[in-house]
Protein backbone atom coordinates (compact mmCIF):
# COMPACT_ATOMS: atom_id res chain seq x y z
CA UNK A 1 0.00 0.00 0.00
CA UNK A 2 1.71 3.35 -0.72
CA UNK A 3 1.86 6.00 1.76
CA UNK A 4 1.97 9.94 1.23
CA UNK A 5 5.18 11.68 0.82
CA UNK A 6 4.73 13.38 3.79
CA UNK A 7 4.49 9.82 5.63
CA UNK A 8 7.75 8.92 3.93
CA UNK A 9 9.43 11.77 5.03
CA UNK A 10 9.00 10.88 8.59
CA UNK A 11 10.94 7.79 8.03
CA UNK A 12 14.60 7.51 9.25
CA UNK A 13 17.06 7.12 6.71
CA UNK A 14 19.41 4.09 6.62
CA UNK A 15 22.69 2.94 4.84
CA UNK A 16 22.34 0.75 1.77
CA UNK A 17 22.01 -3.29 2.16
CA UNK A 18 25.10 -2.96 0.03
CA UNK A 19 26.39 -1.16 3.09
CA UNK A 20 25.25 -3.89 5.31
CA UNK A 21 26.36 -6.97 3.38
CA UNK A 22 30.07 -5.42 2.99
CA UNK A 23 30.07 -4.64 7.16
CA UNK A 24 29.14 -7.94 7.36
CA UNK A 25 31.85 -9.74 5.49
CA UNK A 26 34.34 -7.22 6.67
CA UNK A 27 33.47 -8.39 10.36
CA UNK A 28 33.51 -11.86 9.66
CA UNK A 29 36.72 -12.05 7.62
CA UNK A 30 37.97 -15.35 8.70
CA UNK A 31 35.11 -17.54 6.56
CA UNK A 32 32.83 -17.28 3.59
CA UNK A 33 29.36 -17.50 3.49
CA UNK A 34 27.49 -18.40 0.69
CA UNK A 35 24.27 -15.96 -0.51
CA UNK A 36 21.74 -17.48 1.68
CA UNK A 37 23.97 -17.15 4.69
CA UNK A 38 24.73 -13.70 3.68
CA UNK A 39 20.62 -13.09 3.29
CA UNK A 40 19.73 -14.13 6.61
CA UNK A 41 22.72 -11.97 8.27
CA UNK A 42 21.94 -8.58 6.75
CA UNK A 43 17.90 -8.80 5.88
CA UNK A 44 15.86 -7.79 8.75
CA UNK A 45 13.09 -5.78 9.86
CA UNK A 46 13.08 -2.99 7.56
CA UNK A 47 15.05 -4.37 4.73
CA UNK A 48 13.64 -7.42 4.40
CA UNK A 49 10.44 -8.18 1.84
CA UNK A 50 9.58 -11.36 3.95
CA UNK A 51 7.95 -11.37 7.41
CA UNK A 52 11.35 -11.93 9.68
CA UNK A 53 9.50 -11.89 13.14
CA UNK A 54 8.12 -15.33 12.12
CA UNK A 55 9.64 -18.47 9.71
CA UNK A 56 8.33 -19.07 6.01
CA UNK A 57 5.54 -21.34 6.54
CA UNK A 58 3.06 -22.13 3.95
CA UNK A 59 2.06 -18.73 2.61
CA UNK A 60 2.74 -17.40 -0.74
CA UNK A 61 3.72 -14.16 0.26
CA UNK A 62 6.82 -15.27 2.75
CA UNK A 63 8.04 -17.58 0.21
CA UNK A 64 8.21 -14.87 -2.58
CA UNK A 65 9.73 -12.41 -0.48
CA UNK A 66 12.59 -14.32 1.11
CA UNK A 67 12.95 -15.36 -2.74
CA UNK A 68 13.27 -11.49 -3.40
CA UNK A 69 15.64 -10.71 -0.24
CA UNK A 70 17.85 -13.91 -1.58
CA UNK A 71 17.62 -12.29 -5.62
CA UNK A 72 18.47 -8.58 -4.13
CA UNK A 73 21.56 -9.70 -2.02
CA UNK A 74 22.41 -11.84 -4.63
CA UNK A 75 22.79 -9.35 -7.73
CA UNK A 76 24.11 -6.59 -4.81
CA UNK A 77 27.36 -9.72 -4.11
CA UNK A 78 27.54 -9.95 -8.50
CA UNK A 79 28.10 -6.58 -8.58
CA UNK A 80 30.73 -6.24 -5.42
CA UNK A 81 33.05 -8.75 -6.83
CA UNK A 82 32.33 -6.97 -10.63
CA UNK A 83 34.06 -4.24 -8.51
CA UNK A 84 36.60 -5.98 -6.73
CA UNK A 85 35.34 -5.16 -3.29
CA UNK A 86 34.39 -9.05 -3.11
CA UNK A 87 35.99 -12.65 -3.80
CA UNK A 88 33.65 -14.89 -5.00
CA UNK A 89 35.15 -19.31 -5.14
CA UNK A 90 32.62 -22.06 -6.54
CA UNK A 91 32.91 -25.10 -4.60
CA UNK A 92 31.08 -28.05 -4.21
CA UNK A 93 29.33 -28.89 -1.46
CA UNK A 94 28.95 -32.51 -1.57
CA UNK A 95 24.96 -31.26 -2.44
CA UNK A 96 26.15 -29.70 -5.36
CA UNK A 97 28.23 -26.30 -6.68
CA UNK A 98 27.48 -23.39 -4.93
CA UNK A 99 29.12 -19.50 -4.62
CA UNK A 100 30.98 -18.63 -1.57
CA UNK A 101 32.35 -14.93 -0.75
CA UNK A 102 34.23 -13.03 1.43
CA UNK A 103 35.97 -9.72 1.55
CA UNK A 104 39.17 -9.04 -0.36
CA UNK A 105 42.46 -10.36 0.85
CA UNK A 106 44.65 -7.69 1.66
Amino acid sequence: MPISLETFERGGERYSVERRVLTFLRENDQQAYNVLEITEAVMDTGWSEANVDYPVGDGNDDLIGCIVDVATVSAILDRLVDHGALERRVLDTGEGERSYYRTRAT
